[in-house]
């Protein structure tokens, strides 16, 4: 299936050349499978990855885009969900047809030297250029789970630009399958354990019992007419900063001077939710939150979660005080609320609270009420979900030409918080790479701050050499 189009943008033009449907190598007995209760937890959105590779190639860029798709096609048998089509039950849930219809991949062409991309601003550089949409290959098809579309820049460099419906896998799954993928193109002969799908793993108890704590972190959500009385969403904006491995020390340092030992995360949170809160001066009396992402998998290793279980495992705890508080109290405080938020949410019953609320719930969505923002009658502050993105092996997606120069996940979702992922720089120095997509007046606050540390990116990662 072949097709020529042509997007003129504003600082390149990008030529679509062909889309090929790539299936998994080996025949497969076709089935259902359910979305598991955690994963209809999340909000039906779609999530981009790129990975960026300096004039990468010993070979030419036909026989590299070749190499890719013989590797998809042998990956996808073991990663079979992601050549399947999403449907609809009776009842309206979501469910995979593991039918092996294949990943559609976008091969295209820009006009321009990967060094000129604006990493700092992916708005405009990537979204709608460099990962694709998750769109039918045909009417008569199903929405797929995945997309690839792998962009030749004229210097000779490449983007790989990924893109995954969320509610199918997390963070920690897709890394899974881009790691297997990178060693199947590698002929790299180090054993990567096969992906588990069982559903039955966390299944709801045969009493289903929610703890008060999950109640405050989740709310059933049917949509009321109040709904449409709320203020408008702010605009919200993407953008990619780099943070200084020393400046990461030093707020370290500062909020575990008194003897604590909260994480680097947590210590950046602190620092984040103060920021925003400082420099917006929003009133005192303003209830604000931060949430932080916490991956379940190391908790419920006891009841069967392996590392090789692909699914959503997550839980959405988040912190929460007035902005006089915040704004006030040292930043080892607010780290200290955040710090126990985490920890009082990373354990097996939480967890099982969870799936047993959503069982309840079916088919009524259960949402994260660091989500849900305040009406007229109770206006709230800033919120913002913070997503760790420090243990995802980004850099060794190595296909078979070299590393990646740089690479980032690109999350400009339209939900009511803001959305911010930190990962590992590729200097390899503890530097930091943070993604944002903020409302734009975060943005130009944090940009107006005085004793700045989120600098934006350079395009320094992308020169030639």
């Amino acid at each position: 299936m072949a097709s020529v189009n042509s997007l003129i943008f504003k600082d390149y033009e990008l030529k679509i050349v062909n889309t090929d449907v790539i299936v998994p190598a080996l025949p497969m007995q076709q089935h259902i499978l359910p979305l598991s209760n955690l994963d209809l937890t999340i909000p039906p959105v779609s999530v981009h990855v790129f990975f960026c590779y300096k004039n990468p190639f010993p070979r030419t860029f036909g026989s590299a885009i070749s190499h890719l798709r013989n590797s998809l096609s042998r990956v996808l048998v073991s990663y079979y969900v992601f050549a399947g089509r999403l449907v609809t039950d009776s009842i309206g849930l979501a469910k995979v047809h593991c039918n092996s219809k294949g990943v559609l991949m976008t091969q295209a062409y820009a006009a321009a030297p990967l060094s000129t991309l604006n990493l700092y601003n992916p708005d405009e550089s990537v979204e709608g250029k460099l990962v694709p949409l998750l769109s039918k290959p045909s009417e008569e098809d199903c929405l797929p789970v995945f997309a690839v579309q792998v962009t030749e820049f004229s210097c000779g460099g490449i983007v790989v630009g990924c893109t995954f419906d969320h509610r199918i896998a997390d963070a920690y799954s897709a890394n899974m399958f881009f790691t297997s993928w990178a060693k199947l193109s590698r002929n790299d002969s180090t054993v990567s354990p096969n992906p588990t799908f069982s559903r039955s793993i966390l299944s709801p108890r045969d009493s289903p019992t929610c703890c008060a704590e999950i109640e405050k972190m989740y709310v059933r959500h049917t949509p009321q007419e109040s709904d449409q009385k709320k203020p408008h969403p702010p605009c919200l904006a993407s953008r990619i900063y780099r943070l200084d491995v020393k400046k990461i020390m030093d707020l370290q340092l500062n909020a575990n001077k008194d003897g604590k030992n909260y994480t680097k995360l947590e210590v950046f949170s602190a620092y984040l939710w103060k920021l925003l809160i400082c420099t917006q001066k929003v009133q005192d009396t303003l209830n604000c939150k931060i949430g932080i992402v916490v991956d379940g998998r190391p908790c419920l290793r006891e009841i069967g979660v392996s590392a090789n279980y692909f699914r959503n495992v997550l839980i959405l705890p988040f912190a929460e005080s007035n902005a006089h508080y915040v704004r006030n109290k040292p930043l080892c405080w607010s780290a200290g609320l955040i710090h126990d938020a985490i920890q009082s949410a990373a354990n097996e019953e939480h967890f099982q609270s969870l799936v047993d609320l959503v069982e309840t719930t079916k088919p009524t969505p259960v949402l994260a009420k660091i989500y849900c923002r305040g009406d007229e009658k109770e206006p709230s502050g800033p919120a913002v979900l913070v997503s760790s993105g420090l243990r995802f092996p980004l850099y060794e997606v190595d296909y078979g030409w070299g590393k990646p120069t740089f690479a980032s996940y690109h999350f400009p979702w339209g939900g009511e918080a803001g959305y911010v992922m930190p990962t590992h720089s590729p200097a390899g120095d503890g530097s930091w790479i943070v993604y944002m997509h903020l409302p734009l007046k975060q943005l130009y606050a944090i940009e107006s701050d005085p004793n700045r540390i989120l600098l934006p990116i350079q395009q320094v990662f992308l020169a030639s050499t």
